[in-house]
Parts: structure tokens; sequence; C-alpha cells
């Protein structure tokens, strides 16, 4: 990638990085190889106060330490948990890898690091979980089923909801097995791909 890292923050919220249209507008300044990456948030809103030093973290790390794109982003927004857990983070990047023909290929990723918190209604960081009846997420009460694991199993903890809309109850409800817990010590981080394909978006209820 050479010694020049060119980058794009984008600090704002809704659309931006939830709509899929907007979130492949930004993939593609990266595959246009028009920037190394784009940072932006998959959150409804934003607070200046609690993801500027955490954004601050990331850009040190990037241009100050030489970190990877996502490594960097682990280790600002993934230890800072008020941050994360006021919008889930959106970066879309670019690195490097050597292919079968040992030839280097630039290769674009688009992940959202995010913060799973059931009490505040976001799932496995999934604020876009919807009942079976259409209900989204502000409308749902969630908690950990059964037994509730902690340390590095602690994404095996099954979950139930009770719909406010519906008064559907759905208990033993596993994580989808597309979503990863990141590789930080730091309990309730998760990363996906970015945006969700359709089969991911039914596994969470969201049939259009």
């Amino acid at each position: 990638m050479g010694p020049c890292v060119r980058g794009l923050v984008v600090c704002a919220c809704g659309s931006t990085g939830r709509v899929p249209e907007s979130i492949n507008s930004l993939k593609r300044l990266v595959e246009l190889d028009i920037f190394d990456f784009v940072l932006s948030f998959a959150g409804v809103s934003t607070i200046d106060t609690l993801v500027v030093p955490a954004i601050n973290r990331f850009i040190e790390n990037v241009f100050v330490y030489d970190m990877k794109f996502w490594t960097a982003l682990e280790q600002s927004f993934g230890e800072d948990r008020h941050a994360l857990n006021s919008s889930p983070v959106m970066l879309s990047f670019a690195e490097t890898c050597i292919d079968t023909e040992n030839k280097r290929q630039r290769v674009v990723h688009t992940r959202v690091l995010a913060y799973s918190n059931f009490k505040d209604g976001r799932p496995w960081g999934l604020d876009i979980y919807r009942c079976s009846c259409g209900a989204p997420a502000h409308n749902m009460i969630f908690h950990p089923d059964g037994k509730q694991l902690h340390g590095k199993q602690w994404i095996l903890t099954k979950m139930k909801y009770e719909c406010l809309q519906c008064g559907t109850i759905l208990r033993h409800i596993p994580c989808p097995s597309w979503i990863k817990k990141t590789d930080t010590e730091n309990f309730g981080r998760v990363s996906y791909q970015w945006p969700l394909s359709l089969s991911q978006r039914q596994d969470i209820g969201i049939t259009h």
C-alpha cells in the first residue's frame, strides 16, 4: 500500500452507514482506490463527545503506530465501551493479500464493529433486530436465556425476547453464525460483514 495512507472519516449517522445504497457508495471509494479506508457510523445517532476521543485514537493507531486498519479499530472503539455503545462503527478498508499464484491482490472488506447489549435493545449489536410480526427492536425486550456464559464463550449465550407489539415470546435463540466475537479481551464486542445479505437480514426478522 506504500507509506501514504489515505483515509476518510465520516462523522455522521442515520442513513450514512445504515442504508445499503449509502454503504455501497462509501465502499466504492475504497474499491476505486480513492481511499485506503473509510470509517463511518451505523447507528441511528452519534454523540460527538463520546465518539471523537475514540476516532482520535483510531487515527493515531493508523498514522502514528502503523497498525492494520481493523486492529486499529479494535484497539480504539473496541476498548471504549461508551463510544461503541453509543453507535456501531462501520469500516471499509483495503488490505493486500497473496493469492494462490503468489501474486499481490488488493482486497476490500466492509465490516461493522458493535457492542452487544440486550438491555438497550441491541442483541449482538443489532438495533435492527425485528419480531416476526415486524415490530422493531425498540418495541421488544431482550434477555439472556438459560445459562449465561462468560469469558470467551459469552457469545454462545442464548437469547429470549418478548414483543410488546404482538405479545410473542421466543426463547433459546442462538447467536447467528455470521456474527463473530472480536479478538479483544473485552466482553460484548462483535463484528459482521456490512451491509447484511438478504439471508442474514431474514435471520434477524427483516423480511423486506
